[in-house]
């Protein structure tokens, strides 16, 4: 519905028309495919960017509280 939408919204303004065609629309299919893997792929890099701060906290966290008993056993 909202390919035909935007058919008529380009035909008002350039007064030309637009015709999906099969090949065309297998296009359209590859640019989609293609946006979502790049997506993935950059979702999955955040993803595993959050996971490595996560597990520095962690890391961090357990060797503030090493020293902080440290300095408490002075």
């Amino acid at each position: 519905m909202r390919v035909s939408e935007l058919t008529k919204r380009y035909y008002n303004e350039l007064r030309r028309y637009y015709y999906v065609t099969p090949t065309s629309y297998l296009e359209l299919l590859s640019t989609f495919k293609r946006l979502k893997t790049d997506r993935d792929s950059n979702m999955s890099k955040m993803i595993s960017r959050y996971e490595a701060g996560v597990d520095k906290i962690i890391v961090t966290e357990s060797e503030v509280s090493k020293m902080q008993k440290e300095l408490e056993d002075l």
